[in-house]
């Protein structure tokens, strides 16, 4: 991987605000109620991950604009009232980091973390170009009573592309933070023709560009006002690292 000259002083210019709607604790627990809709969450940021009411399935947004991932693999434009139970924005600033050409997606993620000497911040990561492999997956939308995330992963629809041209959007976070949301890598593809995207299980980079954007700050809202939510007891953990691992 090609990494530019001077990043330093040129990324370091960019701190910003990740914004996130829930916790993968509540997924965990099946709190699937969507509690944020879409247009509202676009006020907090252009660029974003996440997943509709019941997991209904992936959400991306590059550019200020939603792509929603259905399980049949479809890609459309969901509504502004479409909800979310769980997501993350922010609004971009992204800088050039490097190029990388015949590379696993795992190792271009994490030589980029490595090179910022980023493992305790949360970054934003975009990466633009040619991917020799992408496999992505998503999920069919349930309604109540919700099933668990773990039950809801068996259920998923993957999808695999090769020379495929389109943008993946990632979030690195620190293992401190597993639970409030992925700890590592959670990234979300979108091809250019929309006929691949979704969460993103695995790829090869052929030739692309990467952008990063460390974040210093994030701001998390909670559904304080879903019963369920505040009936719940959050405070068994194991739940949701089994179930991240099945899900991811």
């Amino acid at each position: 991987m090609k990494i530019l000259r001077n990043f330093e002083r040129i990324i370091f210019m960019s701190n910003s605000t990740l914004f996130q709607v829930g916790t993968m604790q509540l997924l965990a627990n099946s709190l699937l109620d969507g509690t944020m809709s879409i247009g509202d969450l676009l006020k907090h940021g252009d660029f974003g991950i996440g997943t509709g009411q019941g997991l209904d399935g992936e959400l991306i947004i590059l550019d200020g604009k939603a792509y929603h991932t259905l399980v049949s693999g479809e890609c459309e434009t969901p509504d502004a009232s479409f909800t979310t139970p769980f997501a993350a924005a922010h609004h971009g600033d992204f800088k050039d980091f490097g190029q990388a050409e015949n590379d696993s997606l795992e190792e271009v993620l994490n030589n980029a973390v490595a090179a910022l000497r980023a493992q305790n911040q949360f970054v934003a990561l975009l990466v633009e170009g040619e991917f020799e492999t992408m496999t992505t997956r998503s999920a069919a939308g349930s309604q109540k009573p919700y099933p668990s995330l773990t039950e809801a992963a068996e259920k998923q629809q993957v999808f695999n592309g090769t020379k495929v041209k389109g943008r993946l959007l990632s979030y690195y976070a620190p293992a401190i933070y597993q639970g409030v949301t992925v700890a590592g890598f959670h990234s979300h593809f979108l091809a250019d023709d929309h006929n691949l995207s979704g969460h993103v299980l695995t790829g090869k980079v052929l030739n692309a560009t990467v952008k990063v954007q460390l974040l210093d700050t994030i701001e998390q809202v909670l559904p304080v006002d879903n019963a369920d939510f505040k009936a719940a007891d959050l405070t068994d953990l194991t739940m949701v690292h089994k179930a991240i691992e099945a899900a991811e």
